[in-house]
């Protein structure tokens, strides 16, 4: 994640949205007050509701941490799909 000003980030907006999108770089860009937002992309923030939405439910978040462990320990079964 890259630190820069306000008016750094104002006046370079396009090509840091650009590098957001394109790069997925982060930036965390605050105020001379010191009131500081992030800048991600829309792909890189979706993401990360789907993944607190998944793990808002004990249940779900259980079972997704039992996957992640069998997958670990290569405790699993593979089945081929046919289209």
């Amino acid at each position: 994640m890259q630190a820069i000003r306000y008016t750094e980030a104002r006046n370079n907006f396009k090509t840091i949205i650009g590098k957001v999108c394109d790069d997925y770089d982060e930036y965390m860009i605050s105020t001379k007050d010191n009131k500081t937002a992030v800048l991600i992309s829309h792909e890189a923030y979706s993401a990360m509701q789907e993944t607190m939405y998944l793990l808002s439910s004990k249940k779900n978040r259980d079972r997704l941490n039992e996957a992640v462990d069998q997958i670990d320990a290569l405790d699993f079964t593979t089945h081929d799909i046919e289209i």
